[in-house]
């Protein structure tokens, strides 16, 4: 199963589900992070930085460790 951080800049997923500790769960339903929502890659940047996505209309720079909660499937 894939997660946000394997994905590539332009490429797009919807979030199946959210894993981890409830705080960071949490964390990630108050931006909109839910399952059934559909996110886009915008940037992912070197050095281990963060990973930017569009999710509805507005723009988020997760950590990679709050993206490897992300279990999503790829979509066109």
């Amino acid at each position: 199963m894939k997660t946000l951080k394997d994905l590539r800049p332009g490429e797009k997923a919807k979030v199946l589900a959210v894993e981890g500790c409830e705080e960071i769960k949490q964390k990630l339903y108050d931006l909109g992070i839910i399952p059934g929502e559909v996110v886009e890659i915008l940037q992912d940047a070197p050095f281990g930085g963060p990973i930017k996505i569009k999710v509805h209309d507005y723009y988020l720079a997760l950590r990679r460790k709050e993206a490897s909660c992300i279990l999503v499937e790829e979509s066109k």
